[in-house]
């Protein structure tokens, strides 16, 4: 049976709400399920807790949480409460974040973020297995610390999200997984998932033990044109992103051209006239959208690409109905 996750979006509003999500993904056999960070919306632990209490086979995975804002002993300690509070099933997925976020918004020193992330698995990966840390690991420091809890899990998983050269190759070389970025068209997974196994084979480790897993954006609709406008309008603030719109235009086969409008536009009306600039065949290499058996052979292209593990992301009112469509897919 192929493996697959569910992905919870924002905007929950109830415990009762929270355990029958949890009871949905269960019941139908998913693998996992994950909760993403967004600051100034849920906050990730609070649900991944409830979660626990509420499921009782299913993964549970944050994807992903940063060693910005939660130092790494913050992050262990969390991590090893959550697993043993599960019995096990917990996986603990780390990205960077944005500088725009951390810096601009929470007033936080952003810094080298490959050393940051490098030096926040490290030390998290020593307190998780019972060593007592007195040293420093990139801008972390940390003095005679030891944990007086660990996981259940002798070695649990730890995912890094990546989206560029620098960081897929850190996620190789360190990772346990890696969380490819929503949106990422096909083309662009079999680019990443060539370099997470280069560095990961140039690390001395095997290449296929590095789990590939992607967040797939799915709107299951038997009239994909009416949602165009709209999710023309998400790709425009997506690839407003800096970095991010030039990789993910040139490995999906665009043209990085449209960047300097494009982002002109958002700068100055927030994007509606660059919203031109984004053709439907940008949204459909973007996002899965369509019939339950076109989003099938979606995921299906996805899983050719390279990625072991598909995350089906649907918004939460389409949740039950995406979660029951594709639970064999």
């Amino acid at each position: 049976m192929n493996r697959s996750g569910l992905v919870l979006y924002h905007g929950i509003e109830s415990g009762p709400e929270l355990k029958d999500y949890g009871h949905i993904a269960e019941n139908a056999g998913y693998e996992s399920l994950w909760v993403t960070e967004r600051y100034f919306h849920e906050e990730i632990f609070s649900l991944l807790g409830y979660l626990g209490a509420a499921t009782e086979r299913i993964k549970l995975g944050v994807g992903v949480t940063n060693p910005y804002t939660r130092h790494p002993a913050l992050l262990a300690m969390a991590t090893a409460t959550l697993d043993r509070m599960t019995g096990g099933r917990f996986v603990l997925g780390m990205g960077r974040s944005e500088r725009e976020v951390i810096q601009g918004k929470m007033g936080m020193a952003y810094g080298n973020a490959p050393a940051v992330m490098q030096g926040g698995v490290s030390l998290i990966k020593r307190l998780l297995s019972g060593e007592r840390v007195s040293d420093a690991a990139g801008p972390f420091t940390l003095r005679n610390v030891r944990l007086a809890t660990t996981p259940i899990q002798p070695h649990l998983p730890i995912y890094l999200a990546a989206i560029g050269k620098k960081g897929l190759r850190l996620a190789g070389a360190i990772a346990d997984g890696v969380i490819l970025n929503a949106y990422v068209p096909p083309s662009y997974v079999t680019y990443a998932v060539e370099e997470i196994r280069s560095a990961a084979q140039e690390a001395g480790r095997d290449p296929q033990s590095i789990d590939i897993a992607c967040m797939l954006v799915m709107r299951l609709t038997d009239d994909p044109s009416r949602m165009m406008p709209t999710l023309k309008k998400r790709i425009v603030r997506l690839l407003d992103e800096a970095y991010v719109g030039e990789v993910l235009l040139e490995k999906g086969g665009f043209d990085p051209s449209i960047l300097g409008p494009l982002r002109e536009s958002y700068a100055k009306d927030g994007g509606e006239q660059a919203v031109k600039l984004i053709t439907d065949e940008m949204v459909a290499s973007f996002y899965l959208t369509g019939s339950e058996e076109q989003c099938k052979q979606r995921i299906a292209e996805y899983r050719e690409a390279g990625v072991d593990l598909p995350l089906i992301l649907p918004r939460l009112e389409d949740y039950a109905r995406v979660a029951e469509a594709m639970r064999n897919a």
